[in-house]
């Protein structure tokens, strides 16, 4: 290929004019650097080139100059053959099959913590995808947690694909986007330059597809434009020239619907189409063109889609923009967990886990029902491992060939003394702080069982009630500041214990202060029998409050409170309100009412507090468990049931 290129350099020296020979040099270099895409070349039409080179003299025919085409050609047609369709990096289409969807995107700075900080490297793709789930998962379970102070769910809702403005510097993932955005279009151009009519077909087709996904949910169904887009595309010698008089078509009905701020930018796109470059045998200019068109198309139907967006959730309660979010996170984040783990694999995970059941509490009544099961095996993960729970990703060996693609996966064995099946996976993080707030009860009531001083030393006066507050002060900044060393906590716990022991006795000798605070230090061991007691009675009680919750809701739920069908008369009168369908709304309402839960040993306003605010958030972990997982969860009871 060497001995071709200097001979047409030296023949471009002679003709610096000609075209036709500068992009054959240049299709001939672009091939020698990258061998690969050998398969984007046809040999018929770099023959054809060099037969004009040859009637205008610009290439002699002679055996030489005929063996080294030979040798071209057989470089040509023995490479690998495959479909010249290219490979479409996931960011290269956006768009969404409804035509007003919730698409957020989390502040920067924000932290999943749903991945920990161990060997598993996972791609930078699938890391962007679970952020923007768990955002989204908890904007619909907490949004307190993510939202700033004094903002609602349309502030954060409202243009989320717009950069703020004053951004000292991009983020590693904007870059990285950057990055793949670029290296995708730059591929579509260099596709598109191909000198082949068909070539350029099968590429324009596949863009083509991308723009009608897109524009589909803002044009009418039977437009002009998306009829042209869905259907074949006819034959043509110049697909390019073809392709730039309907991209001004496309740019006009984006005019005529989008806002009129926005005309600028589609006036400057019209005016570039409106004064292609000139064609060449490989068109480089021209389809660079059509590329950067589409971009510029693509991306500014996302923009309109924004500020329709805007426009239809500016007329919503904040009841009814809950419950857009909430159905959009249901749907993502089923779909997420069904692209990592396959259905079966979900439901063998889970089947696994409900039959490794061994409570170390008994629960009565209702709570002892098939149905209910899930609930008692997940109450014990939490309060009963000393380790956080988690929901590990599937793992695969990375020396693998593509037939091991196509095998089925040897199931992945689970720690299930810990380790929770994929349908908890965006629900861990608030799981562990649950798991967390278990154990700082369990250890406030403990240590409340230490600081009155036996009975030879005479009656007791200490303070339980300021001794709790301060315990449990210690342990929840614990939890909300983040972990500190376990030496200097025990520490500060035993301090509290000997101070309330001092305040309601004698003072105490150093062997009688150093027993006390190895008592606190036995107390505490999750082994300890006063420790497993009182664990296991707010185990009990809290499967006992869950499963009543769920028998009163379905209760609630059959009949409505009141009905004030046409009372509202006055609706008539006012001016209709622009708002979405139904099926764009959550139909499952929010966790309703509230159960007192007394536990004994954990008496006191503190403690009685602290245990309704974790019932009431695991119950709607709960809530959301089962409305999105139903279908798992619900097939097991009755599996349960038919091996009775």
């Amino acid at each position: 290929m060497d001995n071709i290129i200097q001979r047409l350099k030296v023949k471009a020296e002679a003709a610096p004019n000609s075209t036709l020979l500068k992009d054959t040099i240049s299709l001939l270099e672009d091939l020698q650097r990258s061998p690969e895409d050998v398969r984007l070349i046809s040999w018929d039409a770099l023959r054809r080139d060099f037969d004009q080179l040859r009637e205008r003299g610009l290439w002699e025919r002679s055996a030489e100059n005929d063996g080294l085409l030979d040798v071209l050609r057989d470089f040509l047609v023995a490479a690998p053959s495959s479909p010249t369709k290219p490979t479409r990096p996931s960011v290269a289409s956006e768009a969404e099959s409804e035509g007003v969807s919730v698409t957020v995107s989390p502040p920067q700075g924000f932290t999943s913590r749903l991945v920990s900080n161990d060997a598993l490297v996972l791609p930078v793709e699938l890391v962007e995808i679970l952020d923007r789930t768990y955002f989204l998962h908890l904007l619909a379970t907490d949004p307190e947690q993510v939202l700033p102070p004094g903002k609602s769910l349309l502030s954060i809702m409202s243009r989320p694909h717009v950069v703020a403005e004053g951004d000292p510097k991009p983020t590693l993932r904007r870059r990285v986007e950057h990055i793949m955005h670029k290296a995708f279009w730059d591929e579509a151009a260099e596709n598109l330059s191909n000198p082949e009519p068909a070539t350029q077909l099968a590429h324009l087709k596949l863009l083509y597809s991308d723009m009608n996904a897109a524009l589909s949910t803002l044009l009418p169904p039977r437009h002009p434009v998306l009829v042209t887009m869905s259907a074949p595309l006819p034959p043509t010698s110049s697909p390019l020239e073809s392709a730039v008089s309907f991209l001004r078509e496309v740019l006009v009905s984006l005019r005529e619907r989008c806002a009129p701020v926005h005309d600028p930018e589609i006036e400057t796109v019209q005016q570039a189409l409106d004064n292609p470059p000139i064609r060449t045998a490989r068109p480089r200019e021209l389809a660079k063109l059509v590329a950067d068109t589409i971009r510029f198309i693509l991306e500014f139907v996302q923009v309109m889609k924004d500020d329709l967006s805007g426009f239809m959730f500016g007329g919503m309660t904040e009841q009814q923009l809950r419950s857009v979010v909430a159905k959009q996170a249901k749907a993502t984040e089923r779909e997420v967990i069904l692209d990592i783990w396959r259905k079966d694999r979900v439901l063998q995970d889970w089947r696994s886990w409900l039959e490794h059941s061994m409570p170390s509490f008994t629960v009565s009544g209702d709570a002892t029902e098939l149905r209910f099961r899930w609930i008692v095996r997940l109450v014990q993960s939490l309060g009963a491992s000393p380790l956080p729970v988690s929901c590990p990703l599937p793992t695969r060996d990375i020396q693998i060939t593509r037939t091991d693609l196509n095998e089925s996966e040897p199931p992945m064995v689970l720690d299930l003394d810990r380790a929770l099946p994929p349908i908890f996976f965006f629900t861990i993080p608030a799981l562990v702080k649950l798991q967390n707030y278990l154990q700082a009860l369990v250890i406030t009531a403990a240590l409340r069982t230490l600081i009155r001083p036996p009975p030879p030393a005479g009656p007791s006066h200490v303070d339980v009630t300021t001794f709790t507050t301060r315990v449990w002060s210690i342990l929840q900044a614990d939890i909300t500041e983040g972990p500190q060393a376990e030496y200097t906590k025990l520490v500060n716990l035993a301090d509290e214990v000997v101070r309330a022991r001092a305040q309601c006795g004698p003072t105490l000798s150093k062997e009688e202060e150093k027993r006390l605070r190895e008592i606190v230090d036995r107390t505490l061991k999750p082994t300890d029998p006063v420790f497993v007691l009182l664990r296991n009675r707010l185990l009990v009680a809290l499967v006992t409050a869950l499963v009543r919750l769920r028998m009163e809701s379905r209760d609630l739920r059959v009949v409505p409170k009141t009905l004030r069908s046409g009372l509202d008369r006055e609706r008539d009168m006012k001016r209709p309100r622009l708002t979405l369908d139904p099926h764009y709304f959550d139909e499952r309402p929010l966790p309703e009412g509230s159960v007192e839960v007394m536990v004994k040993g954990f008496e006191g306003p503190v403690l009685n507090r602290a245990i309704a605010k974790v019932l009431g958030e695991m119950d709607i972990q709960l809530e959301w468990l089962e409305s999105v997982w139903g279908d798992v969860i619900e097939p097991s009871i009755e599996r349960n049931k038919s091996k009775r």
